[in-house]
């Protein structure tokens, strides 16, 4: 396989941020793109319109987030303005296909991560990003290799977009059952969280290097963000017996509401005993006969925004147990609650389904970027299963 650095088979354009009173969100000039949170599942997404741009990017061009993170990629949809927050790869069309590229940029983005350099933000050089190393293959072998690898990457994304509307469908059963949960325009009755349950905070062991590596579940704001939005079926990292003198150990079953900082707002159920630090809220002893756990959890997910608007002022928003304790609460009646969630166990059975597609989709195209870029898919395989 012959390599070439970036530099020689495309151009590299450093982003450079217009003066701040050149750009506005009226739609006026070219669209600003600054960063990775610009990147929408497809294409970048607009916030800003600059008209006064420093350096533009065109259609086509890749767009690599350069700084904090370093190494998420996207493909850019229209000519428009691009801050210091990313680079433009502008690939020779005779020499570099773009779609390739941008599946090789993707392979290797958790090694970009690793040339980032910087104390207070990850930044990668525009020299290290000149001087990456890129397999390149002959111009047709490039476009048959990314349609391949297209395919497979259009499947899982489809997979996916099946998921998200059995999310939306949950959230759209709610407010068609319950309504607003702070609005209440159904006007169902209101109680207290703490005339419900029992609300306690979690416990950090400190420093709490000093207590991993043991055997009981260590719950962190990570283990319940991503994936499933109802049950926490596992942890990365478990703590010491000592270390349970200093934390609270939940039982099996337990409700837990992530009560600080950006995650603010979500609850999850835990399938295991484990521990929570001080970032959670546990809520125990929930009156049966007028709470189902699954309408808790969903209700107090539904208002995520909420909470996130009246947490108090300081370095990171907080809810502490006597806000929780004061919210009140609607309380519909329990069978319709009990109705609310056997309909929510059907869409988890469906959702589990294409979850599980969803994996298979992953592991082939994850195998196949392993084949394609190291030099093991042949031209005809490529062709075959691209349909080429």
């Amino acid at each position: 396989m012959i390599f070439k650095t970036l530099s020689d088979i495309s151009e590299v354009i450093a982003g450079q941020s217009p003066p701040s009173t050149s750009y506005n969100i009226t739609g006026e000039g070219l669209p600003f793109f600054q960063g990775k949170a610009d990147f929408g599942p497809w294409f970048p997404k607009t916030r800003f319109w600059c008209s006064q741009p420093k350096k533009i990017s065109n259609p086509n061009d890749i767009l690599i987030s350069v700084r904090a993170p370093v190494g998420p990629t996207n493909i850019n949809k229209t000519e428009a303005c691009i801050g210091r927050g990313l680079s433009a790869i502008r690939c020779n069309p005779e020499k570099l296909y773009f779609k390739y590229l941008i599946h090789y940029l993707r392979w290797i983005e958790p090694q970009l991560a690793n040339k980032a350099t910087g104390s207070t933000f990850s930044a990668i050089t525009q020299s290290t990003l000149k001087n990456l190393q890129i397999p390149l293959p002959p111009l047709s072998t490039q476009k048959k290799i990314a349609d391949l690898l297209d395919t497979a990457d259009a499947l899982r994304q489809r997979t996916q977009a099946i998921i998200d509307h059995y999310d939306q469908l949950a959230q759209s059963l709610f407010l068609e059952m319950f309504g607003d949960p702070v609005k209440n325009p159904m006007g169902w009755e209101k109680k207290p969280m703490a005339d419900l349950m029992t609300i306690l905070r979690g416990g950090s062991p400190r420093p709490i290097e000093h207590y991993l590596g043991g055997t009981f579940p260590w719950i962190k704001i990570g283990d319940g963000s991503k994936g499933n939005d109802i049950y926490i079926t596992k942890t990365k990292e478990h703590i010491t017996k000592d270390g349970l003198k200093k934390t609270r150990l939940l039982p099996d079953g337990s409700l837990i509401f992530a009560n600080c900082g950006v995650s603010l707002g979500f609850a999850r159920i835990i399938t295991f005993e484990g521990c929570i630090h001080d970032g959670w809220l546990a809520f125990s002893d929930i009156s049966t006969d007028r709470l189902n756990k699954i309408f808790l959890l969903k209700a107090l997910n539904s208002i995520t925004r909420y909470f996130r608007e009246t947490a108090p002022d300081g370095t990171q928003p907080n809810l502490n147990t006597s806000i929780m304790k004061r919210f009140n609460l609607i309380l519909p009646s329990i069978s319709l609650q009990n109705q609310f969630a056997e309909s929510i166990a059907l869409i988890e059975q469906q959702k589990d389904l294409a979850k599980k597609s969803l994996e298979g989709s992953e592991n082939l195209f994850n195998a196949l970027l392993q084949k394609a870029f190291k030099g093991e898919i042949e031209v005809s395989e490529a062709e075959e299963v691209a349909g080429v």
